[in-house]
Parts: C-alpha cells; structure tokens; sequence
C-alpha cells in the first residue's frame, strides 16, 4: 500500500492519532444549511440565539440594564442556590463583586428563572411565526399580530417615540412654532401651532391663558404618531405638578386644564387606555382626589365604565326613527346549498353593507397613523382597517371567480350582469367601499377581457354600470366621488377606505420633524404639527361616517353565505390566483376566437 502523505479519515477516527474535531460541526453546518435550519427549529437555545440575531436584544439600553455587576450577581445567587458556597466565595473575591444578603433567602436561582422565561418567549415567538397549514387566512393574520404585541411589549422593535428625559417645566420656552392666519369667516388672526417639541406641545394644550379646542381635538386624535400613551401621561403629570414658583391662580388653572384634557382623552379615546395605562392613571387620580375631589371621581367614573363596557356582552344598539325594511327572504332560507341566484339583488348589497359596515365603524384612529396597515412592525395597530383590506380583496376577487368559472357565455353574462346590478343597489345604499369591490372585481384583466361575455349583457345594464364607473373613477384624484361624499344627503354612508389610506399615505410622506431656527444661535427638530392637522382631517372623515349606522335587518343565513365565500387567492397568494384566472379566462374566450367558436 502506498502512502501518499494522506491519512484516511476513517482510519484517522480508529487509530491513536489525535484528530481535531472542533471545527467539524461548523463545516457540516455551513456546507448543509438545511440541517442549519433543522437545529434553528429543533433546539431551543439554537432558536434563542437566531432570535437574538433577528432582533438584537443586545442593543446599549439593553446591555445598560444587564451590566457586568448585575450578571455576576445573578451567577453568585445562582451558585448559592446551587450549595456552591466556595465557589461563590472565590468568584466574589476575583470578581470584587460582594453578594447581596437579601438574596440568601431565596430558594431557586434568579438566573435559571430569567434563561428559563427567556426561553419561553422565544418558544412563543417562534411558534406565532411559524406558517401552521391548519390556519386560514384571519387566524395566521391574529398569530402575528400577537407576536408583534408581544416583540412590542419586550421592547425587541424598535419604539418609534421616545420621551427625551427633559421635564415639561425645564423646556427652553422657544421650542414651539405658531404662526396667525386669517380667519375670514369671522375676520379675525387665530393663532395655529405649526411645530413643537413634545412638552411645548403639552404646555399649549393646558395654557393657563387660552384654550385652543381645535388643537386639542387635533392633538388627542394624532398624538400616537409622535408619542405613546405612556409618555402622554407622565408628560401631563409633569405639567401638573407646577412648581412653587409660578402664581397660585396659574397653577390653579393649568391644574385644572391638566383634568379637562383627561377628561376628554379617557372620554373619546377610551381604546387607549390598556391596564398598565389605566392604573397609571388610577395612580395620578388618588393625587388629584386630594385637591379636586369632584373632577377626579368624574375622570374615575369615565375610565370605570371602558372596562364595565369591554365586560359587557350586550352591544349598544341604535335606535332608528324610521322603520326597518323588510328584508327579501330566499324560501331556501334554511337550504346548506344556498347560491348567489337564490338571493335578491338588493338583499345581497344590503347584507354586504351591513357586514362591512360592521368592520368599519370598529376602526379607531390610531390604526390610521404612520401607515401602521402597510407597515410589518405596526400592522398589529391597524387589525380592523387590514380586516376591511382583506373583505375588499375577498369581494374582488368573488366577483371575478363566479364570472370566469360560469363556463357558457350567456350564462356568464347573466352572472356578470347580476353582479352589475348588485353594484347599482350599493351605490343606492352609498356603499361606496363594496361598490369599488365589485368594479375592481369585473376590471380585473381576467374579467375585463371577455368581450363576448359583455355582448351578451343588456344595453341598459351596461349603461348603469358604465355610470356607475365614472362616480368611482381615479381621475382627479377620485373627484366625483368626494363630490358626492361631500354632498352627502343624511343618510348612512359606507366610504370607499382605499381612497383616505392613499390620502394619508401621501400625507405620510411629509417629514414627522421639521428644523426650526429657534433662536439666533441655535436650531431644534420639532415635531411637524401641520402634517398632524391635516391627517386630523382625513380621520375625522372616516370617523364621521362611523357614526350613523344602516337602518337595515341582518339576515343570518345570508351573512353566513357572503361571508364564506369561496376564494382560493389566499392560499395560493393574490398573483398567483390571478395569473390562474387570467389562463381560464383565456381557455373561456381565446385570443382572436369568433364568436361562433365559443359556447
């Protein structure tokens, strides 16, 4: 046998010559990143540790709070627990770090705890994150949702407000932009805050010398987009406690600015005060008790009845002066096969309605912030206008399916023609979200290429429809929709929503802090309050049709069959579902076919 200088590794492993395997599972590992991946999902520390790449729990505030004293302690109490006593006395004198008394008395070890929490989380994070093929669409939607709640509450994204530790009252007084403008209705200069800093913002909006309503409606609705609830708090406490040497009826009034604008804040904007937000409160209202006995039982009577509400399993109802409707029954009301031509044209657009109508008025003004609905670590903020995105898509791309799927062309414009109609009812009902749905739906190029399939609808139809497509026309930036918007007419309205998120996408696209020359020498990034105003605007539109709900009866059977329409498109995602019914709506009328090669 001839050597050549090279030892077989097989050989190598059973005979006395010293092998170094340290780097062995490393080789493996990145020449085979499948088994990468299989360790990342099997071990839970190997899991831990791609968490911890992912999202950098090592960042300085982190490792500020778990310094090298603070371990050292951790591993000292550990080996206590442990009966480790000379090596816990050996690791005190080298480390120069002394054991806390207090921490003998424990009987289980804090580190193994905090390891043990840690990777409970991360377990939880992981599963949430996971593609679980037994969950639809909504349920998967609910899983991140969860998980980015909880990334969220471990401080592991990202906080896009941070409060800058300077108090209310230590602010230089030039950090705040106002600027007059002419109100020509009433021919007078009002003052309107352009930009400020956080607490220059809060000091405008308990001024102890003017009350500005518009600012403070415009503030409580948009404050999240620049602040968390949290800091708006403590700020708001800060400001409260006025110090000693400002004037006794000053203090007086801006304490009592401090309790309005808490007063309205836990009025209207009740969804933001969770537990850890109301117990801060909860905590503020004993301070204030003591002085303004009054106000603070009102403010705690108002936050007792959010949780009263949110235990309360009856949901307010409004009452309607006019009478309901009868509703247009199918007999086969009760069938489990019940179809889209068993239902009445204007019963269909009247459940529609009311579905959509439901997860419409559920939408709160924070989800319209900062485009929390387009955003990975904000779409958690912004479940109900994802939920409205998703019906929009589900209504689309039914509209689409039945059409193409109907295989005959007459028969496919009698479906195309039912839907056309059902259109017409919703823009009767001004239902202008489903409305865009089922033109969307009949525009997809699927669809909207069926030139034989259109032959075959009646003049008439088509000449509603094509009105139809002019209110909900793109040209102008959707101007005869606003028009009619505008108008109005009384009546309960269901908007179309897409075209108020590109508003405040558009609007998203000003800068959330401008620099201001504050003074000779010296410039400040202040928080761009004009941008605020204007996204005020859009949300109190959206708000304002929440209000008047559909004088309408739900039919349960109905809603069932609407709501479970049969769509493949999430399953196999939205591009691949319309390249799917663009090739059967090619098999249905061919490119250059006539009209006597189709059935």
């Amino acid at each position: 046998m001839i050597n050549h200088g090279h030892t077989n590794p097989i050989e190598a492993i059973y005979s006395n010559q010293k092998v170094d395997r340290s780097q062995w599972r490393k080789k493996v590992l990145d020449g085979n990143p499948q088994i990468n991946n299989l360790c990342e999902r099997i071990y839970p520390m190997d899991r831990s540790i791609q968490f911890a790449l992912h999202f950098h729990p090592g960042k300085q505030e982190i490792k500020q709070k778990l310094d090298k004293t603070t371990i050292t302690q951790l591993i000292l109490q550990h080996l206590s627990t442990m009966g480790l006593k000379q090596t816990r006395q050996t690791l005190e004198k080298e480390s120069k770090v002394s054991f806390p008394n207090t921490e003998a008395l424990l009987n289980e070890s804090r580190l193994v705890t905090y390891i043990n929490n840690a990777l409970r989380d991360t377990e939880r994070i992981y599963d949430l994150s996971m593609e679980h093929t037994e969950y639809n669409n909504e349920e998967k939607q609910a899983k991140f949702a969860e998980r980015e709640e909880i990334l969220c509450q471990m401080g592991l994204l990202e906080e896009e407000h941070q409060d800058d530790g300077v108090n209310i009252w230590e602010e230089p007084s030039e950090n705040i932009f106002v600027d007059n403008i002419r109100n020509e209705e009433d021919d007078i200069d009002e003052e309107v805050v352009k930009s400020g800093s956080l607490n220059k913002l809060v000091e405008h909006l308990t001024h102890d010398s003017k009350v500005d309503l518009q600012f403070l409606k415009t503030f409580l609705m948009t404050y999240q987009s620049f602040c968390t609830p949290e800091i708006l708090m403590s700020k708001l406490i800060q400001r409260y406690n006025v110090p000693s040497s400002v004037s006794e009826s000053s203090t007086r009034t801006i304490q009592i600015r401090v309790i309005n604008v808490l007063k309205k804040w836990v009025d209207e904007y009740s969804s933001d005060f969770n537990e850890k937000l109301s117990l801060q409160l909860r905590g503020f209202i004993d301070q204030l008790s003591t002085k303004y006995p009054g106000p603070a039982s009102g403010i705690l009577k108002s936050l007792n009845k959010i949780f009263e509400e949110s235990n309360s399993i009856n949901e307010n109802k409004q009452i309607f002066n006019e009478r309901t409707p009868e509703p247009n029954v199918p007999k086969n009301i009760f069938s489990n096969r019940l179809e889209i031509y068993d239902i009445d044209e204007e019963e269909i657009a009247r459940q529609l309605t009311l579905i959509e109508f439901n997860l419409y008025k559920k939408i709160k003004p924070p989800e319209l912030l900062n485009q929390s609905w387009n955003k990975a670590k904000l779409k958690y903020r912004a479940q109900n206008v994802l939920k409205i995105i998703d019906r929009f898509n589900s209504v689309s791309m039914w509209v689409a399916t039945l059409i193409i799927q109907t295989p005959k062309v007459k028969a496919r414009a009698r479906m195309m023609s039912r839907f056309m109609r059902i259109a017409e009812h919703l823009k009767n009902l001004n239902n202008y979200n489903s409305l865009m749905a089922i033109i969307a739906g009949l525009n997809f190029s699927s669809v909207y290429r069926l030139k034989y399939t259109r032959e075959e609808v009646s003049a008439q139809t088509l000449r509603s429809y094509q009105e139809l497509e002019k209110i909900m026309n793109s040209e102008g930036s959707f101007k005869i929709y606003r028009q009619r918007l505008q108008q109005g007419g009384g009546g309960p309205c269901l908007p179309y929503l897409g075209v108020h998120l590109t508003d405040l996408t558009f609007m998203d696209e000003n800068p959330d802090m401008v620099p201001v020359q504050v003074s000779e020498n010296r410039t400040a990034d202040l928080i761009n309050f004009t941008k605020r105003t204007l996204v005020f605007k859009v949300i109190s539109l959206v708000q304002q049709y929440q209000q008047l709900a559909y004088n309408l009866q739900p039919v349960h059977q109905i809603q069932e069959f609407l709501l479970n329409i049969k769509s493949d498109f999430k399953a196999q995602g939205l591009e691949q579902y319309q390249q799917d019914l663009y090739r059967e709506s090619l098999r249905r009328e061919p490119k250059r076919a006539q009209r006597s090669d189709i059935l």
